[in-house]
């Protein structure tokens, strides 16, 4: 029978310490020679360069099957099989059962490997197991290799993301890309002005911009040969979602946010966060940290859009006092507005698990943006006296707590110490022989048990202490926030989301004199529930109902 040889050549970035010896063309030419020698005649060339030898999806291997399977080839040769791959058991299925079911011959050069003389030597098992290790080691090595840049802030990614270029000087090193940067700020802030996703792709359809590959491709025509994106103006809530998520924003370097299931399965997987490395200040950032943790408060939220594409903007703010779940926004199709808030459990099962908790619309908007004004100024006109009030509202009811905390904490120093002291003396008895060992073995456990105890005690106490000297911080990062809006007129969901964590509303509750109240608490970020009265405690605003009107008011 005629042969007609395929001669496979491969080369992948792991295997870089060949030399010019393992080369595709070196691979080519020793090939080509050999079966000039043997008289093998050549049906063709299939030469995967680039592709690690684990993965047996190379688009020039895929060719070959396929000439296998129409008769075009009946022959293989390598130069070598860690040519052929590196991983022994793919291996040892297409050279002992598929090579063999098809009568294709096998030619391993290096290795004198010829299935036409038999295969049932050891050095075909034993070589495709030292490939296949090598392959392993060689992944574990530049796995390492790429942490280790990744902790010292070099970027590793194949492609700068959308936003940034790479530094011409330092391909590990990202500079702003001005066209997508601007692109990627006005994503950040269409969200954070309540722009829902669906929305936000229609307007940046309709303006004309290209979507991340259609910018990438336009900038890089010959990275891709073919027609990649037909619709170069399409974007999709995806894409944005994975832009608002990236920390590469903040001018960080995150390494490791996904990894492949395993070394044989490529497919990746999110990982957790704790897995990541993240090195701070790598680049310019394109958003603030105050945006994007206003944005990713809003993305925690359950945000649906209304008619015409807007999101609540009280959306994931607004809780019930009593079961803690979120209030429901009703909305008016008809009149095309919002009308109020109802508790989310008590409209889903009823009053055996909670009470309505309603409140108007225009009622919680006027209470908030008045409450929002009123702190404003107050800020603005004695910024010292606000800031001591509102050390006030936190020391003083900590300030009992701390005390206790640190009596604690030098109890259980004391203790940690005294049975540091038994440890030794027990130690030094046994080594005197003036216990028994058993005696030792007996009674030291149960003492460094203990002190195993305390130190987790000890580290749960100074964490506790440690918050309490972080008041004066968190205020002065709130006095800039509440500043920026002595003279707002109206409330937008940036406006909430970066001043507030979260609106309490409790059930309204009818008086002797048959009228109406309900309290409202505001928990601002960073300093929590206002009490600009310093009355010792917070009890938010107080909407009273009289004749059908209302009229808030501090408590």
């Amino acid at each position: 029978m005629e042969e007609k040889a395929a001669v496979y050549c491969r080369l992948s970035q792991d295997d870089g310490s060949v030399g010019e010896s393992g080369s595709i063309q070196t691979q080519r030419t020793l090939l080509t020679q050999y079966c000039k020698e043997q008289h093998i005649g050549i049906a063709d060339y299939y030469c995967d360069d680039g592709w690690s030898g684990t993965n047996f999806e190379r688009p020039e291997f895929q060719r070959m099957l396929e000439d296998i399977e129409s008769g075009k080839v009946n022959t293989v040769i390598v130069k070598d099989l860690s040519r052929f791959g590196r991983e022994y058991a793919q291996m040892g299925m297409y050279i002992e059962h598929y090579f063999e079911q098809k009568n294709v011959r096998f030619i391993s050069v290096a290795e004198s490997i010829d299935s036409a003389k038999g295969l049932d030597n050891l050095v075909l098992p034993f070589t495709n197991v030292i490939n296949s290790f090598y392959a392993r080691q060689a992944s574990t090595k530049t796995r390492a290799a790429h942490q280790a840049r990744a902790r010292s802030g070099m970027f590793m990614g194949s492609r700068a993301p959308f936003g940034y270029q790479k530094d011409p000087d330092d391909r590990h090193h990202l500079i702003v890309d001005p066209p997508a940067a601007d692109v990627v700020r006005d994503i950040f802030r269409m969200f954070a002005d309540g722009i829902g996703y669906v929305r936000m792709t229609k307007i940046l359809r309709e303006k004309g911009v290209l979507n991340p590959q259609a910018y990438f491709n336009q900038n890089n025509p010959n990275y891709y040969k073919s027609d990649y994106w037909r619709k170069p103006f399409d974007w999709h809530a995806s894409s944005i979602r994975t832009i608002l998520e990236n920390p590469v924003y903040l001018g960080k370097v995150v390494f490791g946010r996904s990894k492949t299931k395993g070394f044989f399965d490529k497919r990746r997987v999110e990982t957790d966060e704790s897995e990541w490395i993240v090195v701070d200040n790598t680049h310019e950032a394109l958003v603030t940290q105050e945006l994007w943790d206003t944005v990713h408060q809003m993305m925690r939220a359950k945000r649906r859009e209304n008619a015409s594409g807007e999101v609540q903007p009280f959306a994931g703010l607004v809780k019930c006092a009593d079961c803690g779940s979120s209030l429901n926004a009703s909305y008016d199709k008809r009149k095309g507005r919002y009308t109020g808030f109802s508790c989310w459990v008590y409209k889903n099962y009823g009053k055996s698990r909670c009470t309505s908790h309603a409140i108007g619309w225009k009622t919680l908007n006027q209470l908030v943006l008045e409450d929002i004004r009123r702190n404003a100024v107050e800020a603005r006109r004695s910024a010292q006296d606000y800031m001591e009030m509102l050390v006030s509202l936190h020391t003083e009811k900590q300030k009992a707590e701390v005390d206790r905390y640190k009596r604690e904490l030098k109890r259980v120093d004391k203790r940690i110490g005294e049975l540091s002291k038994i440890l030794n003396k027990l130690y030094e008895d046994a080594a005197l022989e003036k216990i028994s060992e058993d005696r030792y073995q007996a009674m030291a456990p149960k003492y460094e048990r203990e002190q195993a105890s305390l130190q987790g005690q000890r580290e749960e106490l100074a964490a506790e202490i440690s918050k309490s000297d972080k008041v004066y911080e968190n205020i002065e990062q709130f006095l800039p926030l509440i500043w920026k809006y002595t003279g707002i007129t109206e409330l937008t969901p940036y406006i909430l989301n970066e001043l507030i964590e979260r609106i309490v509303v409790h059930e309204k509750v009818v008086g002797a004199d048959g009228v109406k109240t309900q309290q409202v608490d505001i928990y601002y970020k960073f300093v929590g529930c206002i009490n600009q009265r310093r009355n010792g405690g917070c009890t938010g605003e107080v909407i009273k109902e009289e004749r059908g009107q209302k009229v808030s008011h501090t408590a």
